[in-house]
C-alpha cells in the first residue's frame, strides 16, 4: 500500500554520509537476525551520541503535505532502543509536533522523555543541515546548539506505491489528490471504493499505524463477506440505456466509459451496455452526438418533471 520516502531527495540531511541512515536501516541493524546479529555498530564502533530527525518527506508545504502518522512513534521506539544499547548515551530528537494519538502512545512517549532523551522542537521550514566535520556528524538546526553525534537516523515517511497509478487504471478505482486510493466516503464508507466489490484497507487508502490497518482490514473483510454471502447482487437502477434506432455507429462512447461497461454489437451495429459494470456516471450520455444513450431514471423528461414539481408549477 505504500513505499518509504526516498530520503536522498533531501540533500541537506546528508544521507550520503556514513553514519546517516533511515529508520528502516536502523530496524535492520538492531534486529537480532540482521547483519550484525543485533549488535548496533557504526564504523565497527558502538555509537555514543545519536540524533533522530522526524518528518522527513512528510507535512511539506510544496510536496507531501500529509502526515505519515507512524514516524513519531517508531522514532520514539528507536530512540528508546538506542538509548539502552548505548548504556545511557546522549540521544536527541528533532521534531515539529509529537503525534502520539493511539492507545498507550502518549504514555510511551512520556516514558521515553523521562529516560533523558532530548526532544528539540523546530519548525519544518526552518533550516536544518547534517554535515561531516572532524570525522564525525554534526546536526545544525535553527534555534538549537549544534549536535555532534556518531549516528543520525532519518524518520522518513511514506508515499503511494510506484504502481498505484497502474492499479488505479486497471481496477477503475479513484485516487485522491495525495495519490492514495480514494474511499467512497471518509466517514460512512471508509473501506469501499467507487467500484462495487473492491475494498480498501491499510496504507493503500492512506498512511496509518498497524492497529488502524488491522481494524480497517477487518472492516473490509466484513464488507466483502456481505457480498459473497448474499449469493446475488442487486444492481443499481441508474444505468445507461442505448436506443437501437438512434445509435449512429460512431463508437465515440466506447473509449470514454471509465468502467469498461460499453462494447459494440457488430451484428446490430450499435453500442451496448453491460448493466453489471455500468455505474450510471452519465459520461456516455453527455458525449453521444445523436442522443441515443439515456441514463435510466435520469432522462431529460424525468429531470424536467422533477424541476417543475420542485417549483410547484405545471409544465
Amino acid at each position: 500500500g505504500y513505499d518509504f520516502y526516498d530520503a536522498s531527495q533531501k540533500p541537506n540531511l546528508g544521507l550520503e554520509h556514513e553514519g546517516v541512515i533511515t529508520g528502516m536501516d536502523f530496524e535492520r541493524l538492531v534486529n537480532a537476525s540482521g547483519p550484525t546479529g543485533g549488535e548496533f555498530l557504526i564504523n565497527d564502533k558502538k555509537p555514543t551520541r545519536a540524533a533522530f530527525i522526524q518528518c522527513v518527506g512528510s507535512r511539506e508545504r510544496d510536496g507531501n503535505q500529509w502526515c505519515s502518522r507512524f514516524c513519531c512513534m517508531y522514532t520514539a521506539k528507536q530512540a528508546h532502543m538506542i538509548h539502552e544499547k548505548m548504556d545511557g548515551g546522549e540521544v536527541v530528537v528533532y521534531y515539529t509536533d509529537m503525534r502520539a494519538y493511539g492507545k498507550g502512545f502518549e504514555e510511551f512517549f512520556n516514558r521515553v522523555r523521562a529516560e533523558g532523551i532530548d526532544y528539540r522542537r523546530r519548525e519544518l521550514d526552518e533550516d536544518l543541515l547534517v554535515t561531516k566535520e572532524n570525522g564525525g556528524l554534526v546536526v545544525k538546526a535553527k534555534g538549537h546548539p549544534d549536535c555532534q553525534c556518531d549516528l543520525v537516523v532519518l524518520a522518513n515517511g511514506g508515499v503511494p506505491t510506484s504502481d498505484s497509478e497502474f492499479l488505479s487504471d486497471m481496477l477503475k478505482i479513484k485516487r485522491s489528490e495525495d495519490g492514495f486510493f480514494q474511499e467512497s466516503h471518509p466517514a460512512l464508507n471508509p473501506t469501499d471504493t467507487n467500484m462495487p466489490g473492491i475494498f480498501l484497507a491499510g496504507c493503500a487508502q492512506g498512511l496509518k499505524d498497524i492497529p488502524d490497518s488491522v481494524q480497517q482490514a477487518s472492516g473490509a473483510a466484513a464488507r466483502a463477506s456481505r457480498i459473497l454471502g448474499a449469493g446475488e447482487i442487486t444492481l443499481q437502477p441508474i444505468v445507461a440505456k442505448v436506443r437501437e434506432a438512434g445509435c449512429g455507429d460512431c463508437q465515440i462512447c466506447l473509449g470514454l466509459c471509465p468502467f469498461n461497461a460499453l462494447s459494440f454489437d457488430e451484428e446490430k451495429k450499435m453500442a451496448k451496455v453491460d448493466e453489471a459494470l455500468c455505474q450510471g456516471c452519465g459520461i456516455c450520455f453527455g458525449a453521444c452526438p445523436s442522443g441515443a444513450i439515456q441514463v435510466a431514471n435520469y432522462s431529460g423528461d424525468a429531470l424536467r418533471a422533477q424541476m417543475f414539481a420542485i417549483m410547484g408549477v405545471e409544465e
